[in-house]
């Protein structure tokens, strides 16, 4: 399924990440608030009817841009490259090691670029989750576990990253 969500378009991504954020959406609907499970079916999918579309296009859009660093890479060994940047032993073939390193430093710069701005999304998250947990539930705690667990992300993934990278260009 991986390597058909590299090469999907916008709108099949949307309904993918919709039919997987459905039902939190509706869990938390249904947890965080005084509602009924009708009520929070329904704007549990209402939500995802709005939000999905916009998931769907700006994922398919960044993968999109961050495949294209890999576009001499012919199509049938673009999934193996994507694993190789990713996970698994170093590829024994050049090009294929050659365009995962590609991949990978290309990856490195647009998290270098974007960073701060990814930091600030899961603070004010945690801010607002935390602001709710008070006044309202204490299910918005979740909320900011998962802030948290984000920042970690952020945080962490431009390591794991470096680490692949020495990994693939000790390899050659």
């Amino acid at each position: 399924m991986n390597a058909w969500l590299l090469r999907a378009p916008w709108w099949q991504v949307g309904i993918v990440m919709g039919a997987l954020l459905a039902p939190f959406s509706v869990l938390v609907f249904r947890l965080a608030g005084d509602r009924s499970w009708t009520a929070a079916v329904l704007m549990g999918v209402g939500v995802m009817v709005v939000c999905a579309p916009v998931l769907g296009f700006v994922t398919a859009t960044t993968i999109r841009d961050s495949m294209a660093a890999v576009e001499e890479v012919p199509e049938h060994q673009r999934a193996a490259v994507e694993r190789a940047a990713r996970r698994g032993p170093v590829p024994e073939d050049d090009a294929l090691r050659e365009a995962a390193l590609h991949l990978v430093e290309d990856r490195l710069l647009t998290i270098y670029a974007t960073r701060t701005r990814a930091l600030a999304l899961p603070a004010v998250l945690a801010l607002v989750t935390g602001f709710l947990a008070v006044a309202q539930s204490p299910w918005w705690w979740v909320g900011v576990a998962v802030a948290a667990a984000l920042a970690v992300l952020v945080l962490v993934a431009p390591r794991r990253l470096e680490r692949r990278a020495e990994l693939l260009h000790g390899a050659g």
